[in-house]
């Protein structure tokens, strides 16, 4: 059995269930998913909630009787802390040790517990198909969402997102600047004909205020966003190119996203760290500015 913890937003947990799956697709084995970290308060780390049961995916929701003992969460908040930094000195076969692919994890077998981000698709290579489709909605999609939906297919539209909530002051990112979207969207118009940009936010109403572009824009509102941020998922898989911000969630939109002549464009820095090496994180052919 393969278990893997989630945790962070619905990107962030898109990327763990899929190592997850394709450890378990790889070792015909099943995937059960941890998601006890949810129900924990931390001061320091945005409170989250379990996302991924918007979609088909194929995974079952561990019991604690099914999660390695030294992984069980105790409620005290100072052992959880104690804990934390006792897998920081030390840590397990299933413990992600950095940021970059690690090539060992997928060597691991048919039993493990997995705790990390694994923000790579190299960890998914070869099961890409299947993890398109377990990533499909469960339901229909709301009708204004529909309908927008609709309206993005029939232009060469524009998706740009700009991520700030828990990114404005925070210790690991930061906002991605305005003269990113700005060489952004120039190289994307030499390109190609830009006929309407998407803006998706976190902070809709500061982007309305803040950031203008030269092109017809539509500031796609919380309206369109749906239980669990599929609604805005689904909207932006639909555009036909993509300026993402150092974010999961648009990283997936993007990864999603079936046209074959997208043009997808990432920041060069995606951690304020700049020795933290992103380029396992970037598929091949999508631009770094």
């Amino acid at each position: 059995m393969i278990t893997i913890r989630l945790k962070g937003g619905l990107g962030n947990q898109m990327f763990q269930y899929a190592l997850g799956r394709a450890l378990a697709l790889k070792n015909d084995t099943e995937l059960k998913i941890d998601t006890s970290f949810f129900y924990v308060d931390f001061k320091s780390i945005t409170k989250r909630t379990y996302n991924l049961d918007v979609f088909n995916i194929k995974a079952e929701i561990a019991k604690e009787s099914d999660i390695p003992f030294i992984f069980r969460l105790p409620k005290s908040r100072i052992a959880i802390y104690l804990i934390f930094l006792f897998r920081k000195i030390i840590k397990s076969a299933g413990q992600e040790k950095s940021f970059n692919f690690d090539k060992s994890i997928l060597s691991i077998g048919r039993n493990a517990y997995l705790d990390g981000y694994w923000q790579s698709p190299k960890y998914f290579e070869g099961f890409e198909d299947i993890i398109r489709k377990d990533f499909t909605l469960k339901k229909e999609l709301l009708d204004n969402v529909i309908i927008l939906k609709e309206q993005i297919e029939k232009n060469n539209s524009l998706c740009v997102h700009l991520r700030r909530g828990d990114y404005v002051g925070n210790a690991n990112h930061e906002v991605v600047n305005n003269d990113y979207y700005t060489k952004s969207i120039a190289l994307i118009s030499q390109n190609t004909d830009i006929e309407k940009i998407y803006v998706f936010s976190d902070d809709i109403n500061w982007c309305k205020e803040n950031i203008k572009f030269e092109f017809p824009t539509m500031y796609v509102g919380e309206e369109y966003a749906g239980t669990n941020a599929e609604g805005h998922l689904a909207l932006m898989t639909t555009c036909k190119h993509f300026i993402i911000c150092n974010s999961s969630f648009s990283w997936w939109a993007a990864w999603l996203s079936d046209n074959p002549d997208k043009i997808v464009v990432a920041p060069k820095q995606w951690f304020k760290d700049e020795g933290i090496n992103s380029d396992d994180l970037i598929p091949n052919g999508w631009i770094r500015i």
